[in-house]
């Protein structure tokens, strides 16, 4: 019980804590996913939006854990932290789209592009000299597999009849399930899929529209270069640290790795390691590079375009049938793409992604919500 409480505790403020820095993640031209002139960065609207966003953000944090608590003493635990986790994300996000909707409100009533003239600027250099995928920071994820698959051909001969459920974060207390090559094997092919997959969407992110600033266009396209090298290293660190952690994981289930406090947190500090590259990694770039010292000053007259009208749900969502890009970076802040929902080729990669996780479900490699009868 004390374990279970307190990752409902952990995980309600960590919902918390990722929803209140959204305000000061997101570039400044974006407030709550609203495009802004800059001589509109600091207008009284935006700053009462994101005061209001920051206490309600703060208050269902609070309100959560003071009902959760409670609850969890009657109810099961982990049943409480998932309906509590689910209303907390569903509300903080509510939120974000209703400041999102004062702003645009606000800036649609003082016309806060009258007179500006709006522009967008495209870089070639991105097509003549792109930023590669750097192939040689995959290897450390493929030795990582490499090692997974070997210590597994070891132990596949001496496994036992059933293997440990695997309960949570404790990696211990589940009930046992019949050895199978699909139940041993869970982390490996997890492996495999990261070690493939994070590759590929890194090369699909680099070759995507880059963020150029009309205002600044040769100073945003030097941070955006810089901000795109920086996001490749992350992600290929963070795929070498998710399978460290999944190898912890296959060896606490093919029995070779003892429970224990000691292990779990062994097991979860490679994850731990890169939230923490990917935390320093904002503070130290911002999303598009926007905290990079500037260049040279610009003045070209113009302001960025308005495209609000493509930017749907507090700028997660983005459909813009005449755009040819497919990915485009999100405007809710931090490291996130998303994908442009009025290109065909957009809805098919949704559609792709659907069809995988079903089958990665049929096949028992990811496990569904469940609602027991």
């Amino acid at each position: 019980m004390t374990l279970s409480l307190i990752t409902l505790l952990l995980t309600t403020a960590l919902v918390t804590a990722v929803f209140r820095s959204v305000p000061d993640l997101a570039r400044p031209g974006l407030p709550f996913g609203v495009a802004a002139p800059p001589a509109r960065a600091s207008d009284p609207a935006i700053l009462k939006a994101r005061k209001r966003f920051i206490r309600t953000v703060v208050a269902c944090g609070a309100l959560t854990a003071a009902l959760a608590v409670p609850a969890a003493f009657i109810i099961d635990p982990e049943a409480v932290t998932a309906a509590a986790v689910t209303a907390l994300v569903m509300c903080d996000t509510a939120a974000y789209a209703l400041a999102g909707r004062r702003v645009r409100a606000a800036k649609a009533a003082g016309d806060w592009y009258a007179g500006a003239e709006q522009a967008v600027t495209a870089d070639l250099s991105f097509r003549a000299d792109p930023v590669r995928v750097p192939w040689r920071r995959t290897i450390p994820a493929a030795l990582v597999l490499a090692a997974t698959i070997a210590i597994g051909a070891a132990r596949a001969g001496s496994l036992p009849d059933t293997l440990p459920g695997l309960d949570g974060l404790s990696l211990d207390g589940g009930p046992r399930v019949p050895a199978s090559f699909l139940t041993a094997a869970h982390p490996v092919l997890a492996q495999a899929a990261i070690t493939i997959a994070v590759p590929l969407l890194l090369a699909a992110v680099l070759k995507s529209r880059p963020e150029i600033d009309a205002a600044r266009p040769a100073d945003s396209a030097r941070r955006y270069r810089i901000y795109l090298r920086s996001l490749a290293n992350l992600l290929l660190f963070t795929a070498a640290c998710a399978n460290l952690t999944l190898l912890g994981i296959a060896l606490r289930l093919w029995e070779v790795l003892p429970p224990s406090p000691a292990a779990t947190l062994a097991v979860f500090t490679p994850l731990l390691v890169a939230a923490a590259a990917a935390v320093a990694l904002e503070v130290r770039v911002g999303a598009g590079g926007h905290r990079l010292p500037g260049g040279e000053p610009e003045d070209t007259g113009l302001v960025q375009r308005d495209d609000d009208r493509h930017w749907h749900l507090g700028g997660f969502v983005y459909a813009n049938r005449d755009d040819p890009a497919v990915l485009v970076h999100q405007r809710a802040g931090g490291f996130q793409w998303t994908v442009n929902l009025g290109h065909p080729v957009g809805w098919g990669a949704v559609a792709l992604l659907v069809l995988v996780v079903a089958g990665a479900a049929l096949l028992g490699i990811v496990d569904l919500p469940s609602r027991g009868l």
